[in-house]
């Protein structure tokens, strides 16, 4: 199983690389957008639709997302379009997601889940196009910090976990895992700051506040996991699909971005030059 996995992350990661730093931003919107659709689908399936609601529902995914680009002849939503998804993610995010889990509220019926996925996509693909503009280190560095939390609550959680912390959810996830992550996102801060004050770009009198910001981000990742780790469990599925050999589908992969990457795009867009990133 371990080998499976690593292959696909060595076969995956390199693509992922080439499309990140060496696409021009359109080319990344339109592959992004083909991702995003192959996750609605697999969203469509999740939820038990049939294949003919599926497709269609996968394909509508990019013509919904095209007319809420400026003028209809670009992929690259501006700026206005994706404040407000952004706004409405990090909302849902924030406040109705985390009320959903405490009250294990069941998705159900035909409008909600087809919605709710849209919620969860759309934004996704329109964060990772802005943030793809502000530079692909951006993207790089902010998918960095999942990266990072998830293997550090992984290997905590084995090391220490004790207490679970959603067990009637994912049993796997332990607060100590919890807090593995927590501090090694506080220690990425550090080192991201130490970069930025060595290239000039950054001053350690934000590490404070990014410090703060990428504990945000990691609690939100755990919420778009167990969000996602939720419906699964109310269908009675282990993966969203088997796209990715030993991963699982697609949003078996992006359910913690889902969650972080609109915020992170919404934080950069408002603030970002008082945090003194150039």
């Amino acid at each position: 199983m371990l080998r499976t996995r690593l292959l696909t992350v060595a076969a995956v990661f390199p693509a992922f690389l080439l499309a990140l730093f060496y696409s021009p931003v359109s080319y990344w919107s339109a592959i992004i957008l083909l991702l995003m659709a192959v996750a609605a689908h697999e969203w469509a399936r999740l939820f038990d639709f049939s294949q003919p609601i599926a497709i269609t529902y996968a394909l509508a995914t990019p013509v919904v997302a095209w007319l809420l680009c400026r003028d209809g002849t670009t992929l690259q939503p501006s700026a206005a379009v994706t404040q407000t998804l952004c706004i409405i993610a990090v909302v849902f995010w924030v406040a109705i997601a985390p009320l959903l889990l405490s009250k294990r509220v069941l998705i159900e019926g035909f409008a909600a889940p087809l919605v709710l996925g849209w919620l969860a996509l759309i934004p996704l693909w329109a964060a990772l196009v802005k943030l793809k503009e502000f530079g692909p280190l951006y993207v790089f560095f902010a998918m960095g910090i999942i990266w990072l939390a998830d293997t550090a609550a992984y290997f905590s959680g084995r090391a220490f976990g004790k207490r679970k912390l959603a067990p009637d959810i994912s049993p796997g996830k332990t607060v100590e895992g919890a807090l593995g992550a927590l501090a090694v996102a506080a220690l990425y801060a550090v080192i991201f700051v130490s970069l930025g004050q060595y290239f000039g770009t950054m001053s350690f009198s934000g590490l404070p506040l990014l410090m703060g910001g990428f504990a945000v981000i990691v609690i939100l990742s755990i919420v778009g996991d167990l969000f996602e780790s939720w419906l699964k469990r109310q269908r009675g599925k282990k993966d969203s699909g088997n796209l990715f050999p030993g991963h699982g589908g697609i949003l078996d992969r992006i359910d913690s971005l889902t969650s972080t990457m609109p915020a992170v795009a919404l934080a950069l867009m408002c603030c970002r030059s008082n945090w003194g990133i150039l």
